[in-house]
């Protein structure tokens, strides 16, 4: 059930910010920019990481990519934790969903949340011999 409500996660994040990276895409201006690179495509490629880690050890249990599982989770999460501090000093910083919610927020409570259940899971997992 953990891995179940982790995947779900873990896809919800990538669809949620594959949509917001496409938006941006089309329209430039769905995202805020980090120097050159819109922050929404930083988060959308640290899920597409976790995700692909899950796929991949899910499929093949005997690979360890939990280094990659965590990159990409540092990726989401961090950009989620940065954002989340700038819009609560600086306001109106993080793209909003439903019109009012910052996406930041939802992100960084979604990366704890992942974070959570995926060292869970690792926990109760022992390496391969």
């Amino acid at each position: 059930m953990i891995r179940l409500t982790l995947i779900g996660l873990v896809v919800f994040g990538l669809w949620s910010g594959g949509r917001l990276s496409y938006s941006h895409f089309q329209t430039g201006e769905a995202c805020p920019i980090l120097g050159v690179v819109p922050a929404c495509y930083i988060a959308f490629i640290g899920y597409l990481m976790m995700a692909l880690a899950l796929a991949v050890t899910t499929a093949k249990p005997e690979l360890n990519l939990s280094w990659m599982f965590w990159l990409g989770l540092l990726a989401a999460g961090g950009l989620a934790l940065l954002g989340s501090g700038l819009e609560l000093a600086k306001g109106n910083v993080c793209p909003k969903a439903f019109g009012w919610l910052p996406m930041c927020y939802v992100s960084l409570a979604f990366s704890v949340l992942i974070g959570i259940l995926f060292a869970a899971i690792t926990r109760n997992v022992t390496p391969a011999e």
